[in-house]
């Protein structure tokens, strides 16, 4: 991507939204205005919408698991491994919708 990188010292912009203009702003100080179109579409309909950050979801909650407090179907896995050798693996299941986190240690075969 053209214009994303600081051309003093080569680390990538911060960008920055000013009065209808886009600005690269870098840690070094130096700052450029961005004239690609779609970087400031992309930046002007993540405000408008509000959609810039993670909405309320659990974007790791791939495994097929039901809640047991609120039935969603969904949960992170969070392997906890083994403390002790002669202990069985911890498992954690996180609710994606809740959050609720349920524990189910694996038996030593």
């Amino acid at each position: 991507m053209e214009g994303m990188f600081c051309e003093k010292c080569g680390k990538i912009f911060a960008l920055l939204r000013e009065n209808e203009k886009v600005f690269g702003l870098c840690r070094c100080g130096f700052k450029k205005e961005i004239s690609d179109i779609s970087h400031t579409q992309e930046i002007k309909q993540k405000e408008e919408t509000g959609k810039g950050a993670v909405e309320d979801k659990n974007l790791l909650a791939t495994y097929p698991h039901k809640c047991k407090k609120c039935g969603y179907e969904l949960s992170q896995v969070i392997d906890m491994g083994v403390w002790i050798s002669d202990e069985a693996n911890i498992i954690r299941y996180k609710c994606g919708k809740c959050g609720f986190t349920e524990q189910e240690k694996e038996s030593n075969s």
